[in-house]
């Protein structure tokens, strides 16, 4: 069977994917570089491609995207960016003096290896919480409320979570992909 290091820094992440995914994953922090764009599909691209360089075994590498629909393709891509800038308080007022609150959450998972890369992508849309509700979860989880619920990730158990997730539909496209392709 072939192995696969997923790269974070994240513990979190890690363990959140393990619970969704059905094949062994080992993860490791790595450096590499993040290219800077609005495109989600490229920055995980190249991170992965950059990833794969440096262990030249197979990887995989997720990035995020939060998307406020007034703001057009911003924070996008550069979530992580205004999370740590402004905090999710920040997150939240930004969009203040906005009649619209809409927002979509996206992942992409890039898995690379010698055949090139593979993408597993998927998204949920939401609104954006006036202030900054709940505990549980990483980043800006206390601001985003999937479509169709009341409360943000932050304030939902691990099982509601999982219902509403984006990371989880993505996997299960990566779970497919492994099962035929990592026997």
């Amino acid at each position: 069977m072939k192995s696969l290091t997923f790269i974070t820094g994240n513990a979190e992440k890690a363990e959140q994917l393990g619970k969704y995914l059905s094949f062994e994953v080992g993860h490791t922090k790595l450096d590499i570089p993040e290219i800077q764009s609005l495109n989600l599909e490229e920055v995980a691209t190249e991170k992965a491609k950059a990833a794969y360089a440096i262990l030249g075994t197979p990887v995989l590498v997720e990035d995020t995207a939060l998307t406020f629909k007034a703001l057009n393709k911003l924070p996008g891509t550069l979530v992580r960016w205004f999370f740590e800038s402004i905090g999710n308080e920040g997150l939240s007022r930004l969009l203040d003096s906005y009649d619209n609150r809409d927002a979509t959450a996206e992942t992409c998972f890039a898995l690379c290896d010698e055949t090139g890369v593979h993408l597993f992508r998927n998204f949920i849309n939401g609104t954006v919480a006036d202030e900054p509700k709940g505990e549980r979860g990483y980043g800006w989880n206390p601001v985003f409320i999937p479509e169709g619920c009341s409360e943000t990730y932050a304030e939902m158990s691990s099982e509601e979570q999982s219902k509403h997730s984006m990371r989880r539909l993505a996997v299960e496209q990566l779970q497919k992909y492994l099962e035929a392709n990592y026997k």
